[in-house]
């Protein structure tokens, strides 16, 4: 009933997500921004996406505040893993979300680099799998920036038999391979002229402490989450509360060639 009767009508059936939408589509319009109306030269901006989809979460917690009470609120019957992706054409948000102080989100990584390509003559030969189904590709960049932004619920590569020279002779070149980036939980990633900015969901389910560890067990029982050794967290070094991106804090070379070094290994 809090819907205006417009996005209300629109929902054709009655999957989470469906509602969910229409939820966002209502915040939009109730902070001035018309879903209906073009975007322009830009889209409607980053920020504008972004503070609706914060608002659509916050009204998902109140529903369900309202149903279980304030002192259940991140209990196991109310919590909620809210991954969302809203682009206006321009811009793109995503929500890495759990409704709860003590469990993980669902995952969330991102790659960026300055091109996606097939790594060529790699494929495991005995592994009964046809030469497409054995394709693997990588991130490479070749300067600061960054052309490509892929964002996934799981890491789409990954090393496989590649061996020592071929490490050893990328390593040497102006190509960096880039590792998937774990997006933080509670925390929103936003992609505007393929710059990547991190900003922490600032709630009652917020922790400001960076050494806060949260079991996996409640996404994983979901089958909404991966884990692994070799992936890099994300650390947002701005101030709470700040509207202003923070600069990426990745891994240095040092790490890539450890990193690189380990999954030799374990291959």
């Amino acid at each position: 009933m809090s819907l205006n009767e417009q996005w209300f009508t629109l929902v054709q059936g009655s999957t989470d997500s469906e509602w969910a939408f229409a939820l966002f589509l209502d915040s939009l319009d109730k902070a001035g921004v018309s879903p209906d109306s073009e975007p322009g030269k830009g889209g409607f901006g980053h920020s504008v996406l972004r503070k609706a989809i914060l608002k659509t979460i916050e009204r998902i917690n109140g529903f369900i505040r309202d149903v279980v009470g304030e002192e259940n609120m991140g209990n196991e019957d109310s919590r909620s893993l809210l991954n969302f992706a809203v682009t206006d054409g321009e811009s793109v948000v995503c929500t890495r979300y759990v409704s709860s102080t003590t469990d993980e989100a669902a995952s969330l990584f991102f790659s960026s680099g300055t091109s996606w390509k097939q790594l060529k003559g790699e494929h495991s030969s005995d592994s009964g799998k046809s030469e497409e189904e054995d394709r693997n590709y990588v991130m490479e960049r070749r300067d600061k920036g960054s052309d490509i932004v892929l964002v996934a619920s799981e890491p789409l590569t990954f090393e496989r038999g590649i061996s020592h020279a071929t490490l050893l002779k990328r390593l040497s070149t102006d190509i960096c391979l880039d590792n998937w980036v774990t997006v933080p939980t509670n925390s929103t990633l936003t992609i505007s002229k393929q710059t990547v900015m991190i900003h922490p969901i600032i709630d009652s389910f917020y922790s400001p402490n960076p050494a806060h560890e949260r079991p996996a067990g409640f996404a994983q029982a979901k089958g909404q989450t991966v884990t692994g050794p070799d992936k890099r967290v994300l650390t947002d070094t701005k101030t709470p509360g700040s509207d202003a991106g923070s600069p990426l804090r990745s891994a240095n070379a040092d790490d890539l060639v450890s990193g690189a070094i380990r999954r030799l290994r374990v291959e």
